[in-house]
């Protein structure tokens, strides 16, 4: 299960002050989603996006637990923190368990390149690198995406799939819809008219569904 992650569009106002205008930082932008397995409601992922001039942060949560017979058979939590500057990540520290399976990601931008630290061992990836950044559709447009759980990219072809009926917080709206796929990714994201994730749905390898459903 991957996460992923964010720009943000900056606003300006107008004083009353003739011909001086103000740049004013938007209020942080955040999306809190239920999550459910075949239907059946497993935890919540959050995502938070602070943007000041240039520069967006990101902060995500995401806690999961499956049950059969009231007995957990699988655990999952991840915290991941990303800083972004010109639609590019400058930062990335993520901590996961896995069902068990610890993991960390650190990363950071240094002398033209972005170093990366993770379990498995270091790496040095150049030119801009962006996460999973499901709350900006224009970024996911613009594979290899990087992985913040394991440290690594993944290319990824990012399509529309046309406008779809959806309810969304109790509401009937038609979003845009568009599919990510690529190696052990089959994923459907929806954006409204003014380009906010609705939601998100993910088919997994042993056959199971994964959504997100936004409150």
């Amino acid at each position: 299960m991957t996460n992923a992650s964010a720009a943000v569009v900056l606003g300006l106002t107008l004083s009353a002050a003739p011909t001086l205008a103000i740049s004013a930082d938007p209020a942080p932008r955040s999306w809190h989603f239920s999550v459910l397995l075949d239907g059946k409601p497993i935890g919540e992922h959050d995502f938070l996006v602070t943007a000041h001039e240039d520069e967006a942060i990101v902060d995500i949560s995401a806690h999961f637990k499956v049950t059969v017979a009231f007995i957990p058979v699988y655990v999952y939590d991840h915290q991941n923190h990303e800083v972004w500057r010109n639609r590019c990540v400058r930062s990335v520290a993520s901590h996961t368990n896995d069902n068990g399976q610890k993991l960390f990601v650190q990363a950071a931008s240094r002398d033209q390149a972005f170093e990366v630290h993770r379990p498995r061992g270091a790496a040095t990836l150049q030119g801009c690198i962006r996460t999973f950044a499901y709350w900006d559709e224009s970024l996911l447009a613009e594979p290899p995406l990087f992985n913040t759980q394991t440290g690594e990219l993944q290319s990824a072809a990012f399509t529309s799939a046309g406008v779809q009926s959806l309810r969304v917080r109790g509401q009937s709206i038609m979003p845009r819809r568009y599919s990510l796929t690529g190696r052990h990714l089959n994923i459907d994201v929806w954006y409204s008219d003014a380009g906010d994730w609705v939601a998100l749905e993910s088919r997994l390898e042993n056959g199971r569904t994964l959504r997100y459903e936004l409150h």
